[in-house]
């Protein structure tokens, strides 16, 4: 396994120091715990970028899109338990001509 050297500040290093005694761990367990969970987060927000910006093309591509009332009405009922007709796919001219 690589080691990699930090340099941090003094108030860093105390931090660090109380917060693994606090929790049990050593103090080298608790900063690649943070890492990793740092990692991990820029990681999903990248997938939910370029997800978005896959959808964002569909919809410029295909003109349609859901409608947010819609969406929104299913994953309540859904929520409830209750079966629901799944949204359909509408045009966004017309939604945009509606004020939705």
């Amino acid at each position: 396994m690589p080691t990699v050297s930090v340099k941090l500040p003094e108030s860093t290093k105390e931090r660090i120091d109380r917060l693994a005694a606090s929790k049990g761990t050593s103090p080298h367990a608790l900063m690649v715990g943070a890492i990793e969970a740092e990692l991990d987060r820029q990681e999903k927000h990248d997938s939910f970028v370029q997800d978005a910006l896959r959808s964002l093309e569909e919809t410029k591509a295909t003109g349609k899109a859901y409608e947010g009332d819609d969406v929104l009405a299913y994953l309540q009922a859904r929520a409830r338990g209750e079966k629901a007709k799944s949204p359909k796919l509408k045009s966004v001219k017309s939604m945009l001509k509606s004020g939705r």
